[in-house]
């Protein structure tokens, strides 16, 4: 066989896509709408499967519900976080997130009993509370000007719930200096994780600056907090869960460089994200009134005016479909990768091994294939009735296969309890012409300060 023809039926097997090069030519950086837009575009160009030529890197795009499930279920160990994840480990270090391999295989199975539904729901009290602080704090409001930043009181609120329901101490309030270093941390981790080009961390530039100096705070403060409850004993949060979990075969525990990766990892999903998609929902809420009144009547019927408790969140049907929608269309992690091991093939097309997967949710979860009015905030799509007509993988905010977040549960809990709670005394109502475009940073944020007012439902 001629290297001719070799050559012409390899290139039949590749995916279509741009021709040129184009860490030469065009970056999604310099796109209006970054990453998300420039992965749009390619999708409507060329397709499910798209082949994207960067420097030296070879990228593939899959969106199709078949394509995520060979990926992330069906040839899960041919597609592990490789390359493509070493920028998150140098932030947050190498933690169930971003590990892989055996380690993450014997993190993932000391674990998994703490994240249960059985196992978050101690953590139920301390979610209504801490929305029951930030209400209090808005209730001062009354009668100034009542403008919130609503993502930085997501932000807040979130920060709050998962620091007590981790250590049992506030550090959104009590420990600034941490939380103040947390945030810089995770500013260092998305910027990162949407450039091409990085200076090395021993070029003192003003970012590399505020991370290394954020990074020396949080460890003093995580590593004195798991040197103390080594020497107090364990208590009834998640720090103290995770301390304690053994092996079952070996009753080997964590050492505390791996606790330390953990909670951090913990930190970050359970903070930024949670924030992200609170924020995302109170401004899907404003500008759908027909949303907000069916809200309005479920807590109030299910609650009559009580705080929600954990024996409430099956009868909270209609307040779950709303925060699904909003992980349907604004998904905090609305792009992830995958760094194939060997060849492998896709819907006919060659996936070299050294290549990258790239795996965009928020162009599945608009897919007009699966998704009739795919852009709408409809939140019956998540009747059960309606779940069951769609393909399994048309929906995964939380990831899918054996690495699905271990941490959705928590998450989901959160979410509802701190929605019914708040929209039982408050509308949430977006400032007049304010809009507001996703922009991926890491995590899935807006483009602006979300500015929002307070209305009083019961005045």
């Amino acid at each position: 066989m001629s290297k001719t023809t070799t050559s012409t039926r390899t290139t039949n097997r590749l995916a279509p896509g741009p021709q040129q090069n184009l860490l030469l030519n065009t970056l999604f950086g310099s796109k209006e709408g970054g990453a998300i837009a420039w992965y749009m575009d390619l999708w409507r160009q060329y397709g499910d499967l798209v082949r994207v030529k960067m420097g030296p890197m070879v990228m593939h795009q899959i969106v199709h519900p078949d394509h995520v499930r060979h990926v992330l279920v069906e040839n899960v160990d041919n597609y592990p976080k490789g390359f493509s994840h070493d920028k998150l480990r140098i932030a947050l270090g190498n933690g169930l997130l971003t590990s892989g391999g055996q380690l993450w295989k014997y993190q993932r199975k000391l674990m998994q009993p703490t994240y249960t539904p059985k196992g978050v729901a101690q953590f139920a009290d301390i979610m209504v509370d801490s929305a029951d602080q930030m209400l209090a704090r808005w209730r001062l409001l009354k009668g100034r000007e009542t403008t919130l930043v609503v993502n930085q009181e997501m932000m807040r609120l979130a920060m709050s719930v998962i620091s007590r329901s981790m250590f049992g101490i506030d550090i959104s309030e009590d420990f600034r200096d941490a939380g103040q270093a947390l945030m810089d941390i995770l500013e260092f981790a998305s910027a990162r994780s949407t450039s091409f080009i990085d200076p090395p961390l021993y070029v003192p530039t003003p970012m590399n600056r505020r991370f290394k100096h954020a990074l020396e705070t949080i460890d003093t403060f995580l590593y004195g907090i798991i040197r103390e409850r080594q020497h107090q004993g364990p208590g009834d949060d998640l720090l103290s869960l995770l301390m304690t979990a053994r092996d079952e075969e070996t009753g080997a525990v964590m050492d505390e460089k791996q606790l330390r990766d953990e909670v951090l990892i913990t930190f970050f999903a359970g903070h930024e994200t949670t924030a992200q998609l609170l924020t995302w929902t109170w401004y899907l809420l404003s500008k759908s009134p027909h949303v907000e009144e069916k809200l309005h009547a479920e807590v109030d019927t299910v609650l009559n005016g009580r705080k929600p408790t954990l024996d409430d969140m099956p009868s909270l049907v209609y307040t779950r479909q709303i925060l699904d929608e909003t992980l349907r269309l604004y998904s905090p992690v609305a792009i992830t990768a995958r760094d194939p091991l060997a060849d492998d093939e896709i819907a006919g097309r060659l996936i070299p091994a050294g290549s990258m997967i790239t795996i965009t949710p928020f162009i599945t979860h608009r897919h007009p294939e699966f998704w009739d009015n795919p852009e709408g905030f409809m939140p019956e799509r998540f009747d059960p009735v309606e779940v069951k007509k769609r393909p399994r993988y048309a929906y995964y905010p939380f990831g899918a296969g054996p690495r699905i977040c271990i941490g959705q549960h928590f998450a989901l809990m959160e979410a509802v309890l701190v929605l019914a709670e708040v929209s039982q005394y408050y509308r949430l109502k977006l400032i007049p012409g304010l809009w507001v475009e996703p922009q991926f940073m890491g995590t899935l944020r807006p483009s602006r300060d979300v500015l929002m007012t307070l209305e009083e439902r019961h005045a």
